[in-house]
This record gives C-alpha cells, structure tokens and sequence, in this order.
C-alpha cells in the first residue's frame, strides 16, 4: 500500500468509529427520553429535549416546590465524568455541603475549597466530608439526627449540596437503570424529605 491509500484507510476507520459514537449518543439519549417519559406519572411534570443530540430533562413539583432531574458532564481532569443530578428548589437559611469519603480526589487547594465550600464539621459522620458557609446552622440541622433517615435513602450520592436556595444531589451515571422513573421518585421523594427536615432547623 502507498502512503496515500494508508492515509486513506486510517481516514476511513477514524470516521468510522466517530459516526459509530454519534450513532450510539444519539441511541441512548433516545432511550433514555423513552423510559423518562414514564416519569410525569409518578411526579407532575414534562419530559423536555430541546434536540435529539442532547439529553432530556425533567421538569416537575413535589409538594410546592419545583423539580428537576438532569445529565450533567463534568469535566475531572483528563476524563470527562457524566452525572445524573436531581435539583430541588428549596429556600433555607443557610448552606451545607457533603461529600462522600473516598470517592474524589483530596483537595489539593485546602484555603481556597474552604472560601467555596465553607468550614469543615468533621465529626458528624463517617461517611461524608461536611462543609458549611454557615456552620452554627449547620451543626442546628445535623444535631437530634433528624436528617439521618433521609440522607440514609440518599446514600448512593456522592455529593450533595444542601441550601441556600435549592437541594442539589448528584452522582455518575452508571447506565440505564438511573431513569428507572420508580427510582427518581423515590429519590425525589426523600429530597423533599430532606427539605422538610431542614425547614424545621
């Protein structure tokens, strides 16, 4: 072979294997807006794709408060990590987040995480790093274990974050099973749990 027809054929397999992704992104967003359809019968709301090469969302209310469930791409480092979030609009006092021990990288940048993220309340509970903006409040919400029970139905998210304006719970997207819409419900349901919970601090 010359090094024309070489050229050519690596030219042939490149585009190959780049149509075969767009072929297989297309497909699974296709799915996925499929089996979220069935969502709007468990909670109140619409399934939204503004085209078919992004991926839906999901635009509802529980109990007041609106909903959402969405596909987000975040980017660590060299990898680009796809996460399934749920956002709860929920207006509260003060800001709490946690993150799950073990799961992401140490912080590498100590002062300018805690500027972001706030203080360290290590001693609450094994499974998180907790960091709070405004942590009198946060040590009132995480006192009398009223939180527990709904952050225990929570427990497959690696991070959460807890006020001031909305509840914001994320983890990777493993596949398929996290648009059961049985599954979102029930997550969406201790979310709101959660805020409840939260309101009475």
């Amino acid at each position: 072979m010359t090094l024309h027809q070489i050229s050519f054929f690596f030219l042939c397999v490149l585009l190959v294997i780049v149509a075969a992704m767009f072929v297989h992104s297309w497909l699974d967003k296709r799915r996925i807006f499929k089996i979220l359809s069935g969502l709007p019968v468990q909670i109140p709301g619409r399934i939204v794709q503004p085209s078919p090469w992004v991926y839906p969302h999901f635009l509802g209310e529980i109990e007041g408060r609106a909903f959402s469930f969405f596909f987000q791409v975040v980017h660590a480092g060299r990898q680009h990590i796809l996460y399934s979030v749920y956002h709860l609009a929920t207006p509260l006092t003060a800001d709490m987040l946690l993150i799950k021990r073990g799961f992401f990288k140490p912080i590498s940048d100590e002062a300018r995480f805690a500027d972001a993220a706030g203080e360290a309340l290590p001693d609450w509970d094994d499974r998180y790093h907790v960091r709070s903006r405004s942590p009198d409040a946060a040590r009132a919400w995480l006192a009398g274990g009223r939180l527990s029970t709904p952050l225990g139905d929570l427990s497959d998210f690696v991070s959460l974050q807890l006020g001031p304006d909305a509840l914001v719970i994320g983890k990777p997207y493993t596949g398929l099973e996290d648009t059961d819409p049985a599954q979102i419900a029930r997550h969406a349901q201790a979310l709101s749990r959660l805020a409840a919970a939260m309101g009475t601090a």
